[in-house]
């Protein structure tokens, strides 16, 4: 299978981002095929959309009854938790909703949540809220306000301080047809440690390391707990950045976007080459050089004066490069994670690099691809463990919200048909918006800065991005080698998208509808494509997706579920708050989910 037709493609999907910024059909994007029923029809765009967050001076404005509402949670909360969950001893056949399956108490506390996360100011203030009342001289504050905070926000979206507490939420998930995607939550300083720190970042980075390895062991131990047609579904996402210095990976990527360019110019220009991609680029098979250097390739001292500006890919003439000792750091990190993805590889659990900033992601894609290129290859045909292949092990994040999203998918699929490994891709919209464009604008970089101008162009490029992922599977699982086709897990909260998803796999004949109204996946479809929403949000929609397609032991429906200490969470949750305050504005959004509890607390008690 080529995906050279999808390379002319691009260019007229850009076009259209760029000339209609509001369009309200997404292009098709179809690899060339010879049966019609490979083709995906276009599909409309999401036209619902996240509404933009209130000024400074109006945040400020309610922030006192932020203040109110987080101690009010006090009065109510303590009578709610020591409430027992209801349990109906007739239990019926078909699996309870997340809505029925729900104590009062909980129903409750997500109530009162969703009510202050609709309080202008508090989603704005909730870092700093949080820092400064943990870090009051007032005696008892830190304690009231951790004591807040787990009866609220961390029993709504954390099932867990561990991967045991987490165990009993994965297997009710699983018995309501449901999938876990684990994540380990501690937050990293993405700055520079001070001096003083950096003994004790260091000893935390190796405890977040071993911490990696024991959420293996046991979500392996879940996995094999299951019946064997049920197993390979538990997934774990990995924070790269809790393994390493941060400003490590902010130089390591300056380097490799200065790097780059001399590696196109001694590459021939063909019809079949990738178009170029733009900042932050995609990776290059010659990135190892820097992220995974091993001795036989020298010291890699020239690498250390490389300098100066790169105004297509946003580089200044003051990014810091590699400095010394940054490749030994680099080298080091490429052996935890290939010792991380064989953990994962002999646990049976899929392993998803998470994405981060665009200062950092080039070398994040570097580890990602060679990852891929590590464990995402099938056994040989005749051996034994052929038979027991079920697709790619590594998948990496594709962020929808920037403009490169439509070229480097491209040129992700057309590395991984070179290297012949399969794709393994999580596609999301993206968290970083504000932050992103407002640290391009204050730096003075060249051009426009790296996110679509609003997010009816990012709704533009996610379900573009949808239309090439389904098609493409569909034309490699009827290829020469289906056994290269890619895995996807589409992370949405925009039920516009599910519907997407599903209309597409039915249009190329991936899924069959039944007279029921559900979908049967295709046998050599079932366990490559997921439907993810984060824990604690979006329930709904969760519930949805796991009652659309017939269960056959790998669940379509996808929960993304964070856990760790309440200490180690509490950056998390504020990051969360601010990252994802575009999912809980709008007519989906917070005041949905709260109106959605509230009727049925209504019907239970009235």
């Amino acid at each position: 299978m080529s995906i050279s037709p999808i390379l002319s493609r691009s260019s007229r999907v850009l076009s259209r981002h760029a000339n209609a910024p509001r369009p309200r059909l997404i292009s098709r994007c179809t690899p060339s095929s010879s049966s019609s029923s490979t083709r995906l029809r276009s599909l409309g765009t999401s036209t619902s959309s996240g509404s933009s967050s209130s000024g400074k001076s109006s945040s400020r404005k309610y922030l006192p009854y932020a203040l109110i509402g987080i101690p009010a949670s006090l009065l109510i909360m303590p009578t709610l938790s020591a409430e027992s969950p209801s349990d109906d001893q007739d239990k019926p056949a078909k699996p309870l909703s997340s809505l029925e399956a729900s104590s009062l108490s909980s129903l409750i506390r997500s109530y009162l949540v969703y009510t202050l996360i609709c309080t202008p100011g508090l989603v704005d203030y909730s870092p700093t809220i949080l820092h400064s009342f943990t870090h009051s001289f007032i005696p008892g504050l830190k304690g009231l306000t951790e004591y807040i905070v787990r009866l609220t926000f961390f029993g709504q979206f954390v099932p867990g301080e561990n991967v045991e507490e987490c165990l009993t939420t994965m297997k009710s998930l699983h018995e309501r047809g449901v999938a876990s995607m684990l994540n380990y939550s501690a937050e990293a300083d993405l700055g520079a440690a001070p001096a003083e720190e950096v003994d004790l970042e260091e000893q935390a980075r190796e405890e977040r390391l071993q911490e990696v390895f024991r959420a293996l062991e046991k979500s392996g131990e879940f996995e094999r707990s299951l019946p064997e047609k049920d197993r390979g579904a538990t997934s774990f996402a990995l924070k790269v950045t809790g393994l390493i210095d941060p400003p490590i990976l902010t130089r390591a990527s300056t380097t490799l976007l200065r790097c780059r360019p001399l590696t196109y110019s001694a590459q021939p220009i063909s019809s079949n080459s990738p178009p170029q991609v733009p900042y932050p680029g995609t990776p290059q098979s010659t990135d190892a050089r820097i992220v995974a250097r091993d001795p036989s390739m020298g010291d890699g001292k020239e690498l250390l004066s490389l300098n100066g500006v790169l105004g297509s890919m946003g580089v200044l003439h003051t990014d810091e490069g590699l400095k010394k000792g940054d490749l030994e750091e680099l080298s080091n990190l490429w052996g935890k994670l290939k010792k991380i993805g064989q953990v994962a590889k002999d646990n049976g659990i899929v392993l998803l690099v998470d994405a981060e900033y665009t200062w950092m992601q080039p070398a994040l894609d570097a580890y990602t691809t060679l990852l891929s290129a590590e464990f995402n290859k099938p056994p040989p045909k005749a051996s034994v463990e052929f038979k027991s292949w079920r697709g790619p092990l590594i998948y990496g994040t594709y962020q929808s919200y920037l403009t490169r999203q439509p070229t480097h998918l491209i040129a992700a699929l057309k590395h991984a048909e070179d290297n012949d490994y399969a794709l393994g891709i999580k596609l999301v919209r993206g968290a970083y918006f504000d932050k992103e464009r407002k640290k391009w604008k204050k730096e003075g970089r060249e051009g426009a800065d790296p996110i679509w101008a609003d997010k009816p162009a990012t709704d533009s490029s996610y379900n573009g991005s949808l239309n090439t992922v389904i098609s493409t599977l569909s034309t490699q699982l009827a290829g020469p080698k289906p056994e290269l086709a890619l895995s996807v897990i589409f992370g949405t909260h925009n039920p516009d998208s599910c519907d997407l998803i599903c209309d597409g796999l039915k249009q190329v004949g991936l899924a069959t509808e039944l007279p029921d109204g559900r979908l049967q996946l295709r046998e050599d479809v079932q366990g490559k494509v997921g439907v993810a929403q984060l824990y604690g949000m979006k329930d709904d929609l969760t519930d949805k997706m796991a009652g659309k397609f017939v269960f056959d032991g790998r669940p379509v429906a996808i929960k993304y579920i964070a856990y760790g200490k309440l200490a180690e969470v509490m950056p998390f949750l504020g990051r969360r708050a601010i990252e994802n305050k575009s999912l809980m504005s709008g007519d989906q959004g917070a005041a949905a989910e709260r109106k959605r509890v509230g009727s049925e607390i209504w019907r239970r008690l009235f």
